[in-house]
């Protein structure tokens, strides 16, 4: 029952980002680290669907490649920091999922920065990229909190039916 719990304080953490990007156009290295701290816990207590392992590199890639655009201005630190939490978080079973929903935000986030007004051009030269971020993080995140839970609740009542039956 612990499972469900760690991935809703995630949750929240990645939406922690999200405010603190769009209010002052940085993630605090807090947020990231927490995320990391959590997930070890998280690994500790909870069935994988896959090997830690393979976690653990689809959070390095993400971490590269974060890297590579914070080195090309394209992407701010912090936004590549949280964007390796969540590869971390996510794992590679829904890597492609995350990818497509951050892909899919980012673009419009840029079309959103692109329309002629005075909020939109003051937002081109440093977009927020947690708002691309975190979403796909959380839908996916959330989803399998309440699976988990799910899940939880019917081996408890698939307990209490075979107790009383005849």
């Amino acid at each position: 029952m612990l499972e469900p719990g760690l991935l809703l304080i995630c949750c929240a953490l990645f939406g922690a980002a999200v405010v603190s990007d769009l209010v002052r156009r940085s993630i605090p290295n807090s947020v990231p680290l927490a995320l990391l701290v959590l997930f070890a816990v998280y690994a500790a207590v909870a069935d994988q669907t896959a090997p830690l392992w393979t976690h653990i590199v689809t959070g390095a890639v993400l971490l590269l490649a974060g890297f590579g655009l914070f080195a090309a201005g394209a992407l701010g630190g912090g936004d590549g920091k949280l964007m390796a939490a969540a590869g971390l978080w996510v794992g590679p079973l829904d890597i492609i999922l995350f990818l497509t929903g951050m892909g899919l935000l980012s673009l419009s986030l840029g079309l959103f920065a692109l329309l002629p007004f005075d909020a939109t051009r003051r937002l081109r030269p440093n977009l927020p990229f947690a708002v691309a971020i975190a979403p796909p993080a959380i839908v996916l995140l959330t989803s399998r909190a309440f699976s988990a839970r799910a899940i939880d609740n019917l081996s408890l009542e698939s307990e209490w039916l075979s107790s009383i039956a005849f």
